[in-house]
């Protein structure tokens, strides 16, 4: 069978894909080779974030002369700091129908979770402009989920749909560093191959009823719209021109001591360095140093000039810059409105991934716990670490005429808020434990 009809039959599910089949494991194999196809371009992506960079890599070395390389990490810097922003507070939930007990079933499902999952989702997301997240229950039955970096994943998606035929997960295991293994999840079975595609275990079944994966995208245009497509130049550039003035200051240690109409035995040298005295020969005879006369304001302007052109396209500020002292909260607010607007298309992203997770979690929780939801239901809230004027909310809502704005609302305002729901069972709990402390008074009345 040819492969594209292979791929018409699949799509249109007129057959199921089977990996016993040869002709639908050719199919995974050409797509692992795909994957391996971008695997350079990312792995170089992640070097760059790790700080292991091409100035640094390939600095040129001088023999007999310093050789300090400089490493100024700007792309992580940047990645970080938006990071922070975006989930610096947790995700909250928020159900459309007013059901609290889904919230709890959320919270409490998804607690053993590592508590920085949401963060290197988001990592990950900013890196590579793409990020999977896998689904599974482990061995205490718990739903689970697992990130995966595409250099280490590939899905082959349907590209009308976005519907996810296969996704591949190839791995090393932490006591085998050089054997590396592949994972195939279909919509049936989930397949163990080792690196050649031996099956090196029977296929375990997909109690999801399909590929149980999310793919995370930042972008349409994926890497070409990525920070490290965006500073790498800047970067490399930055790196080696510190690196370079690093070096040029330490070889000022090499300067000369040069004599005019004089000369110097080589026994007497080190007499005259004890005495600090010199004594020349012969009339107009002079000594000085002969060193290099380097224009610091040059050096000084391009690396600044390298510096703002990275935080300008980077849509950051430079926290190091001196501000007045009494700069207001929504001054503050103002300077950070080009990342906040860049962040909150991050955070889209990112519920994207969370609206699908909420999708599996709730198939999990039908099929194990009889418990049954519509994550359309579910509104995931994000509350970015950015400074907020809490004061002049609160003053804005002391004018508010009561009726206007419901409570839950004005709770979610504040920045110091992440779990609307959970503040609300505190009001009610302090005000009903206010009521039964009030004293009981007799039917008399005070005089009685």
């Amino acid at each position: 069978m040819k492969l594209s009809d292979l791929i018409a039959k699949l799509f249109k599910k007129e057959v199921g894909l089977d990996l016993n089949n040869p002709d639908h494991l050719n199919l995974v194999k050409k797509a692992y080779g795909s994957q391996h196809a971008f695997k350079n371009l990312y792995n170089k992506m992640y070097s760059y974030y790790k700080g292991d960079t091409d100035a640094i890599k390939n600095y040129l070395f001088v023999t007999e002369r310093s050789n300090i390389k400089i490493n100024l990490n700007y792309i992580k810097k940047f990645i970080k700091e938006e990071v922070a922003y975006t989930l610096g507070n947790d995700i909250t939930y928020e159900s459309r129908n007013d059901d609290d007990s889904v919230i709890k079933d959320i919270e409490y499902y998804t607690a053993h979770w590592n508590e920085l999952h949401e963060t290197d989702v988001m990592k990950y997301l900013l890196i590579f402009t793409k990020v999977y997240e896998l689904y599974y229950i482990n061995g205490d039955a718990d739903f689970c989920s697992k990130i995966i970096k595409p250099t280490d994943g590939y899905a082959y998606t349907d590209k009308s749909s976005g519907k996810v035929l296969f996704f591949i997960h190839s791995f090393k295991n932490d006591f085998e560093s050089t054997t590396s293994y592949i994972d195939v999840y279909t919509a049936d079975f989930i397949y163990h191959f080792d690196n050649k595609f031996n099956q090196i275990a029977p296929p375990t079944v997909n109690i999801f009823g399909e590929v149980s994966v999310t793919i995370g995208e930042l972008t349409g245009e994926e890497t070409d719209d990525s920070m490290y497509k965006d500073i790498k130049g800047l970067q490399d550039a930055f790196e080696t021109n510190l690196s370079d003035i690093g070096n040029e200051i330490s070889d000022f240690r090499n300067a000369y001591l040069l004599f005019k109409s004089a000369q110097v035995d080589k026994e007497n040298i080190p007499e005259m360095k004890k005495l600090g005295i010199i004594q020349f020969p012969q009339p107009g005879g002079d000594a000085s140093w002969l060193i290099k006369n380097i224009n610091d304001t040059f050096i000084q302007n391009t690396l600044d000039r390298y510096e703002d052109t990275m935080y300008q396209l980077a849509c950051h500020i430079n926290h190091n810059e001196s501000m007045v002292s009494n700069l207001s909260g929504i001054a503050l607010r103002s300077r950070l409105i080009v990342l906040e607007n860049k962040c909150n298309l991050e955070i889209k992203a990112h519920k994207n991934i969370v609206k699908n997770r909420l999708r599996f979690l709730f198939i999990y929780l039908d099929l194990k716990k009889n418990k049954t939801y519509d994550y359309k239901d579910i509104k995931s809230i994000y509350t970015p670490n950015i400074p907020s004027d809490d004061l002049a909310t609160a003053n804005m809502l002391s004018q508010v005429p009561d009726g206007t704005i419901s409570k839950d609302t004005a709770r979610g305002l504040f920045s110091f808020i992440n779990n609307k729901v959970a503040e609300a069972e505190k009001v009610k709990k302090e005000e009903q434990e206010a009521l039964a402390n009030i004293p009981d008074v007799p039917h008399g009345g005070l005089d009685g």
